[in-house]
């Protein structure tokens, strides 16, 4: 019912784009995801460890040792290949196909713009950037570092999850996204810049899928979110 609510109060606010009604949160989210995007990527772009960057690596890359197994635990629990298997298959064992695919395009649209954007980024691991003077807890076999893979993808999923969550429980999306965000700092893996680009990469794809155009939503059943709960044959109807 909360979700319902917050469908309607979401289409009350809407503008009409080439013939597409458009909401403005949606929009507003999107050209939000794009500035921090953009902003990341400028200073990502220099190959150069500075400033505020710099200074919040240290203060959280510098906590006690004794959180190295948690923060493993978060950032392979959370950001990587386990949970989105886990967020994909238990929804289509519950026949909740619209859920599953919904989470298997958003997080997979999220890893592909990661892995694109980190062959153009190229910035190297933050212990060539600060040349060795931090705590490395964990290995890494990519050499580029931004953004932070386990970031994006680990924000599409929390975001997604979001979408079927009642509201008082959706502060449990915005946790996930932040312990993934710390611990990957914190392993001494990314740069802040990294896992803040991650982020806005991860929900660049979030709302990117809320704003396709009504015949393409509609064309790759990413429409009818008040459906995502629902459990449907395998012959979605339209």
């Amino acid at each position: 019912m909360t979700n319902q609510i917050d469908k309607v109060n979401d289409q009350s606010k809407t503008i009409n784009i080439f013939g597409e009604v458009v909401s403005l949160n949606n929009l507003l989210g999107i050209l939000i995801s794009l500035l921090i995007f953009f902003f990341c990527f400028a200073i990502a772009e220099q190959h150069v460890a500075s400033g505020l960057n710099k200074r919040i690596f240290y203060d959280i890359n510098n906590l006690s040792n004794s959180f190295k197994n948690v923060a493993l635990f978060i950032t392979e629990g959370l950001g990587a290949a386990y949970p989105i298997i886990v967020c994909v298959l238990v929804p289509a064992i519950f026949k909740r196909w619209r859920l599953a695919w919904r989470f298997f395009v958003t997080v997979g649209g999220a890893g592909v713009l990661m892995e694109i954007v980190k062959v153009i980024a190229k910035q190297p691991r933050p212990n060539v950037l600060l040349q060795g003077h931090l705590n490395v807890r964990a290995v890494e076999k990519g050499l580029t570092s931004f953004p932070s893979g386990h970031q994006s993808v680990a924000t599409a999923m929390a975001l997604t999850l979001w979408l079927i969550l009642p509201t008082k429980w959706r502060f449990l999306s915005v946790i996930w996204i932040i312990l993934v965000a710390v611990s990957r700092v914190y392993l001494g893996v990314h740069m802040p810049i990294d896992v803040l680009g991650g982020f806005a990469i991860g929900l660049f794809m979030f709302y990117a899928v809320k704003l396709l155009p009504t015949k393409l939503a509609k064309l790759f059943y990413l429409d009818k979110e008040e459906l995502l709960l629902e459990p449907q044959d395998l012959k979605i109807s339209k």
